[in-house]
């Protein structure tokens, strides 16, 4: 697990702690070099993919990171590994996390955001649940996306995505902090699911205390197994 911060300037502190499984995108590196890295490595990870399979996703990528941006993403990571439903497929999915200003009532923000956010006759489910940072929203619901194919003219495909949110209201009370787990590969949902429920625990709006040698003598902190050990219930499909 590795501690990442908001950037400097936000004024909105919060930490959180993503797997390592999950490679973190430069959201600042330039569209043209990031296009190129990630068909370079989908090109070393998928070697049986086409060229046109590949180029798809990458545009794909790069679509769903345009409008993460602007939503205000701070982190956005992908996992690529083998699937444990069947292990010969691979299974994909993306993590991300933003921070956007919001107008929160001082009173149970949480109730009047999960009014707003059910709607008659959608297949959403929401919830209030308990997190060490405090309450939450948990949101999930299954979508189909329309993007574009640009190898094959104006041509669409339609994508069945399955997606689940942990909602925060900053202790600022003027900051929304969003947690999204996406995934077209559905039969490994159950594990992408428990990897998202254990970025959510690890979610602080306070600086994480640093690790005392006496603690670790104590045997109260064992840094080397929180980075080894995975995430109980949470273990992503097998990389390789």
């Amino acid at each position: 697990m590795r501690v990442t911060t908001t950037k400097p300037g936000l004024g909105a502190p919060l930490w959180f702690s993503v797997p390592e499984q999950f490679h973190h995108i430069d959201l600042t590196e330039a569209p043209e070099e990031r296009i190129k890295r990630t068909y370079d490595a989908l090109t070393a990870v998928l070697r049986s993919a086409t060229a046109e399979q590949r180029l798809d996703m990458v545009v794909r990528q790069e679509t769903m990171l345009s409008q993460l941006i602007s939503q205000g993403a701070i982190y956005v990571g992908n996992c690529i590994a083998r699937s444990d439903a069947p292990r010969s497929k691979i299974s994909i999915a993306q993590l991300s996390i933003t921070m956007k200003e919001a107008r929160l009532p001082a009173r149970r923000p949480l109730s009047v955001l999960a009014n707003a956010l059910r709607e008659p006759g959608r297949a959403r489910e929401v919830r209030v649940l308990e997190y060490p940072a405090g309450e939450a929203l948990a949101v999930g619901e299954e979508v189909r996306l329309k993007l574009p194919a640009p190898l094959r003219g104006t041509a669409t495909n339609t994508h069945r995505v399955r997606q689940a949110q942990v909602i925060f209201p900053h202790p600022d009370g003027r900051h929304l902090v969003s947690l999204a787990l996406s995934t077209e590969h559905v039969d490994d949902w159950p594990q992408f699911l428990g990897i998202l429920g254990k970025v959510a625990k690890s979610i602080s709006f306070t600086e994480p205390q640093t690790n005392t040698i006496s603690q670790r003598l104590a045997g109260m902190c064992d840094e080397s197994s929180s980075v080894q050990r995975s995430p109980n219930s949470g273990q992503p499909p097998r990389s390789g």
